[in-house]
């Protein structure tokens, strides 16, 4: 019964962690990697549906094109998760030790 009880407040507590990231109070989950991972998802089943639905009329530059765009998406997530690095990295120095 004891496990039970704990598991529940896992769960709760996973759920209101969730909920917390789309507030402006402090989370265990970063907003920010889940948005991230919902837009390349998006990116990826729109992909493969355009892909799937246009397969017969698609030439080989149509490929060259889908494969720039996800080129450039990846160059932009990286430059995004360096910049989101070098702002930790500045604000972990910038706060005093002690604290």
């Amino acid at each position: 019964m004891k496990k039970n009880s704990e598991n529940t407040k896992k769960e709760t507590s996973f759920a209101d962690e969730v909920i917390l990231t789309f507030s402006n109070k402090k989370s265990l989950l970063s907003s920010k990697k889940i948005e991230r991972f919902i837009v390349f998802n998006v990116f990826l089943v729109l992909t493969i549906l355009y892909v799937w639905k246009n397969i017969d009329d698609l030439e080989s530059r149509d490929f060259i094109e889908i494969t720039i765009v996800w080129l450039a998406y990846g160059g932009y997530n990286s430059f995004m998760n360096l910049k989101d690095r070098k702002m930790e990295n500045q604000s972990s120095e910038s706060s005093p030790e002690g604290e």
